[in-house]
């Protein structure tokens, strides 16, 4: 029972992390960033963004992990049965926060740290022109947040929903 409670909270915990520091990076910071100026938003990217990935990395692979240990904890894959709406409407969930695991980790945050290489290789050639790749990647990085964002979104619905089966 208390590693059932232990397990519930540990992913709740980092999946609020992960969801609510996505929602506001992808749609406050993002979009702010296009309101600055290039030295400011690169040197916020240059600064700001390498941490800002870390963080999303440890807590979407924490709330993987203590999901996948709490489904396990709680009778495993027969939770999922398509037999039952709990089982229909967890699925759901579970597959919506893999596929944001999947682009999380290997498209949005590729493509963040492409930005931020970009822009140090800017600062460090001592040029003031950004690259021509860099909008085009921030743009990119900031389709891949949003629809990261949408995705959790989507599973909190699922995973609160079932909750009511």
């Amino acid at each position: 029972m208390l590693g059932t409670w232990i397990l519930a909270w540990g992913h709740v915990i980092s999946a609020i992390c992960w969801l609510g520091g996505g929602v506001v990076f992808a749609f406050v910071v993002g979009p702010a960033l296009g309101k600055l100026s290039p030295a400011s938003s690169g040197e916020f990217l240059v600064k700001v963004v390498p941490g800002v990935v870390r963080f999303f990395q440890i807590f979407a692979g924490l709330t993987i992990v203590f999901g996948a240990l709490l489904l396990y904890n709680m009778g495993g894959l027969s939770l999922l049965s398509p037999s039952t709406s709990y089982g229909i409407i967890l699925s759901a969930g579970v597959a919506f926060a893999l596929a944001a695991f999947v682009v999380a980790e290997f498209i949005a945050a590729p493509i963040q740290m492409k930005a931020v290489r970009l822009v140090r290789e800017m600062l460090a050639s001592g040029a003031h022109q950004s690259s021509p790749e860099l909008p085009k990647t921030l743009r990119l990085a900031g389709l891949t947040a949003v629809l990261t964002a949408v995705l959790l979104i989507l599973t909190s619905i699922c995973m609160v929903g079932a909750g009511f089966y």
